[in-house]
C-alpha cells in the first residue's frame, strides 16, 4: 500500500473544529478530501472492505479461537521517519519472564538525557506485537526527540490478568532505577497505547505504588469498561452517523464496547475469558480491568485519540467526562472516517499519522520540550 499524502496529514492536524456532547468539548478532525456525512475515509474503506469481502466469501459463521484472533491481528504500517532513527532492544525481568524491550532514540538525540515514552500494544490482551507497531515508535521518537520505548508484554492466556500490567508496571520501575544508564529523565515518564494497549496503560498507572510518577498518558480508542453492564453511559446507534451505502461494513466496525444487546458477544465474552480466566466474576470492574470505576483524580494529562466509527468511541468520551470532573486535564479528539485500529495503517490512513502528532505536540506542551 502506498504512503498517504503529507498534505493531507497537515490538513488534518491544522483543522480546529469543535464539538460539545452533553458538555464536553471535542475536538473533530475531518476527513481531508471528502466532505460527505457518514462515511469512511477512502483509504480505510479500501481495506476494511477487503477484509470484509474476504470474510464473506469464506462463508464460515464466526467463531471464537485465540489463534483465529492471533492469525488475522495484522498491521502494515509504513516508515514515516525523516532523520535517522537508532534501533536497538533489552530484556527485563517480570514474572519470572524475560520481557523484550524495544528502543528507539533520534540518532542526534543519542547521549543526552530525554524524557521517556513507553508504548503499550493493542490486541485485545491475546494477540498482536510490539514489532508491529514500531513505525509509530520511531515516528513519535522523531517528533518529541524522546527515548520510546515498546513493550512485548505477555499475552493472555498464556499470561492471564494481572501479567501484562506486572509486566508494564516492571518496565516503568526499571526505568526509574536505571536511568542513569539508560539516558533517560526519571521525572519525566510518559505511557501511550490502543486499545487494550490503552487499557493497560491505565491500569499501570492506577497499580502502580512506586516513586516512579507517569506525567502524560495517550490514549488511543481506549477500552475503559470491559464490563459495560452498569449503564454508566448511553450506548446509542443513533450517535453514529452512517451511510446506508456503506452500512454492513461501518456496522461490522462497531462490535467492540457495544452494549446495545446487538454487538458480537462471542467475541467479548472470549477476549474477556482469556484475559481475567475464571476470576471474570471477581475482576469485571475492578479499576485496573475497567478503569471506569478507578479514583482518577490522580491521573495525570490525558490525551484520548478516538476513532468515529468505534464501539468503544461511547465509553471513552464517558470517560473524559470522568476525568475533567475529577479535575484532571484531558483533551480528547474524535477522527472521522476511520475505525477502531487506525494506528494498524500508520503511514496509509492519514488519520494515524495526524493522531500521532497530536499526541507528540501535547507531549512537548506537558513537558516544555523544544523538540
Amino acid at each position: 500500500m502506498e504512503r498517504c499524502s503529507r498534505e493531507l496529514v497537515s490538513k488534518i492536524v491544522a483543522e480546529d473544529n469543535h464539538i460539545n456532547v452533553d458538555g464536553l468539548d471535542i475536538g473533530i478532525k475531518s476527513i481531508p478530501d471528502d466532505d460527505r456525512e457518514g462515511v469512511l475515509d477512502k483509504r480505510e474503506f479500501f481495506i476494511r472492505n477487503a477484509i470484509l469481502t474476504f470474510q464473506k466469501m469464506t462463508a464460515a459463521p464466526f467463531k471464537f479461537s485465540v489463534e483465529g484472533m492471533r492469525a488475522t491481528t495484522k498491521t502494515q504500517c509504513l516508515d514515516c521517519c525523516s532523520v535517522e532513527i537508532k534501533d536497538s532492544s533489552f530484556e527485563i525481568e517480570s514474572e519470572g519472564r524475560k520481557v523484550l524491550v524495544y528502543r528507539y532514540d533520534r540518532a542526534d538525540s543519542v547521549g543526552k538525557t530525554r524524557p521517556v515514552l513507553i508504548y503499550i500494544h493493542g490486541g485485545s490482551f491475546m494477540a498482536s506485537s510490539a514489532k508491529f507497531y514500531e513505525q509509530p515508535c520511531r515516528f513519535t521518537a522523531e517528533q518529541t526527540g524522546c527515548v520510546v520505548l515498546n513493550i512485548e508484554y505477555g499475552l493472555a492466556p498464556e499470561c492471564r490478568y494481572p501479567a501484562a500490567i506486572n509486566d508494564c508496571i516492571n518496565l516503568i520501575n526499571y526505568v526509574y532505577d536505571n536511568a542513569e544508564a539508560l539516558g533517560v529523565d526519571k521525572e519525566k515518564i510518559g505511557l501511550f497505547g490502543d486499545s487494550a494497549g490503552a487499557n493497560l496503560a491505565l491500569a499501570a498507572v492506577i497499580d502502580n505504588k512506586s516513586e516512579a510518577k507517569i506525567s502524560y498518558l495517550g490514549l488511543f480508542y481506549p477500552c475503559v469498561d470491559l464490563f459495560s453492564g452498569d449503564h454508566l453511559y448511553d450506548w446509542k446507534l443513533s450517535d453514529y452517523s452512517i451511510n446506508d451505502e456503506q452500512k454492513e461494513l461501518i456496522l461490522s466496525r462497531l462490535q467492540l464496547g457495544r452494549c446495545d444487546g446487538l454487538g458480537n458477544d462471542q467475541l467479548m465474552a472470549g477476549i474477556l475469558l482469556n484475559y481475567t480466566g475464571e476470576r471474570y466474576e471477581e475482576v469485571k470492574k475492578a479499576p485496573d480491568v475497567s478503569p471506569i470505576y478507578a479514583d482518577l483524580s490522580n491521573m495525570p494529562f490525558t490525551g484520548i485519540f478516538s476513532a468515529e466509527y468505534d464501539g468503544l468511541r461511547i465509553q471513552g468520551e464517558y470517560y473524559a467526562r470522568l476525568l475533567k470532573k475529577a479535575g484532571v486535564p484531558c483533551s480528547i479528539t474524535r477522527y472521522r472516517g476511520v475505525t477502531h485500529a487506525f494506528l494498524d495503517y500508520f503511514g496509509i490512513v492519514p488519520q494515524g499519522e495526524a493522531a500521532i502528532l497530536q499526541m507528540c505536540g501535547q507531549i512537548k506542551e506537558v513537558w516544555g520540550l523544544d523538540n
